[in-house]
């Protein structure tokens, strides 16, 4: 078990009031009754600390605001962190002094080690909006301890894997970062007890008549002596994740670095359930500056393939916003998981499956779409129709792809003929010497025009550009009458004397010539 620690607190609002003549300049922390928790950057520069008095701060910062803390939405906001980080791992729990923890020891190989995964959770950390501090290490409590001393500065090692090494670390740290210390502070220094190790020298008769039996077991988990259960954080049934934006926004371009938020908590949330997504609905809170602006508007996006790739839903979503204006300036964000599916993770193979093609070429044609509009990218269908122009049908590739029967697969048969050889070539036509050319090994050209062209003839022979030369025998298609567009041809495999193919037809009622097609 190496589980990761990683305390922090939401971030403050950056400070954007620009000092005036005979003002002080404008800065923030969070503080309790008596002493300062967090400092923002500004204040932190002009010597605000964290356990300061308030007196003391407004002292060196007269521009200082003393923010309150909000327990309700502080816990909201880990709970957002949690959601957004159960796409490492399915155990992440929280612990004291806004510390979460996640045991990614069975994940390690899946992410490329410890290195690699601690890269991804720091960038979605930071993409959730919050800062960190974290530590791994094989134990808990001993990944708690190292995160806490990694904020305080009190060590220089935040990364151990082994229990002896951890057991090592952990001596050397002061006895003042464990979750007791603040209630026996006073007694553990009058004993002159620093660190852990001069803790662990006490007899053990002692530390329990004085401390209790809790701080013996709380080392003996820290250390991997004993076992250490804890309640995991469990995903909602149903996502619906909201976000109130510090200043109201005009651009729905600039919506995409509040909205990255929701989309890490719902990767997360599809993670936990083992689920994918083909639409996601975003909720925009408009503030009413007009009296015709409207108080809500929404965006859905929707794809053909079921996916919970943070990175392809955000590309998605840019491309939405890039394409979107906004009805008035908005102040909140919303986002709710609509349509969700079953999704099985793809197995890694040495050799690529077609899934994974398809796959790669499914996203392809969905950021297309995003890009130049769902009704531009067109798919090819065949249809079960024997005349040559009603064969084959373009739709919108996503109408079809998520239709799980709307047309025929590129596999499905070509054509039928309703007669077939059912009579031979027109009379004798007058001779025409043509180069040595075998005869198309398709019956069909890949190339059929817009519309059949009109030929004209020369004596008994059709021209097109030459005179043309029919190769094989009829073939008829007697098709339409159902839906009144009635045809009756006799279809043959033409050349001129250079060698080209072509594919003609005759009308049996009239005997008109038409060029329905091209070979390559």
């Amino acid at each position: 078990m190496r589980p990761l620690s990683l305390p922090g607190r939401a971030c403050l609002p950056p400070s954007d009031a620009q000092p005036q003549d005979g003002q002080h300049a404008r800065c923030y922390a969070l503080a309790d009754h008596a002493r300062v928790l967090i400092p923002d950057l500004d204040a932190f520069h002009l010597g605000v600390r964290t356990d300061g008095t308030r007196a003391h701060a407004l002292a060196l910062a007269p521009g200082l605001v003393l923010l309150e803390p909000d327990p309700a939405r502080e816990t909201r906001a880990f709970e957002a962190l949690a959601l957004a980080l159960l796409a490492y791992t399915p155990k992440v729990s929280f612990a004291p002094s806004h510390t979460l923890l996640l045991e990614v020891g069975s994940g390690l190989r899946l992410f490329g080690g410890v290195r690699a995964l601690l890269a991804k959770v720091a960038a979605t950390v930071a993409g959730c909006g919050h800062a960190a501090r974290i530590a791994c290490a094989p134990t808990a409590w001993g990944a708690w301890t190292l995160a806490q001393a990694r904020a305080t500065k009190a060590a220089r090692r935040w990364h151990v894997l082994k229990e002896a090494t951890l057991a090592r670390v952990l001596d050397a740290l002061p006895v003042t970062l464990a979750p007791f210390a603040a209630q026996h502070e006073h007694a553990l220094t009058q004993i002159g007890c620093a660190t852990f190790a001069d803790l662990r020298r006490l007899p053990r008769d002692g530390v329990v008549r004085r401390f209790g039996d809790g701080v013996l077991t709380w080392l003996a988990q820290a250390r991997g002596e004993a076992p250490d259960p804890r309640v995991a954080f469990s995903a909602p049934p149903t996502f619906q994740a909201a976000l109130e934006l510090q200043a109201r926004v005009e651009s729905a371009e600039a919506l995409l670095f509040a909205a990255r938020r929701l989309v890490m908590q719902l990767a997360g949330w599809l993670a936990a359930q083992h689920v994918a997504l083909t639409a996601f609905e975003l909720r925009l809170e408009h503030e009413l500056a007009s009296r015709h602006a409207p108080r809500t508007s929404s965006l859905t996006l929707a794809w053909a393939s079921p996916s919970r790739d943070a990175g392809h839903l955000l590309w998605l979503l840019r491309e939405k916003l890039n394409q979107t204006e906004l009805a008035a300036p908005v102040i909140g964000l919303a986002l709710v998981a609509t349509e969700v599916s079953e999704y099985a993770a793809p197995n890694d193979t040495l050799f690529p499956m077609p899934e994974a093609s398809e796959a790669s070429l499914t996203q392809l044609f969905e950021r297309i779409g995003a890009r130049v509009g769902e009704q531009n990218v067109l798919q090819l269908f065949v249809e079960d129709d024997h005349r040559p122009e009603h064969a084959m049908a373009a739709r919108p590739y996503r109408a079809n792809a998520r239709r799980s029967s709307g047309g025929k697969s590129a596999k499905a048969a070509r054509p039928r003929n309703l007669a077939k050889d059912a009579e031979p070539a027109p009379s004798p036509q007058s001779l025409l010497d043509l180069p040595e050319v075998p005869l198309p090994s398709q019956p069909r050209p890949a190339w059929l025009l817009e519309k059949p062209l009109k030929l004209a003839m020369r004596g008994d022979r059709p021209v097109y550009r030459r005179p043309l030369k029919t190769l094989t025998r009829a073939e008829r298609i007697e098709a339409g009458w159902w839906d009144g567009e009635a045809i009756g041809r006799d279809y043959y495999v033409a050349a001129d004397d250079q060698g080209r193919m072509f594919w003609l037809y005759r009308e049996r009622m009239g005997g008109q010539w038409y060029l329905q097609g091209l070979f390559g």
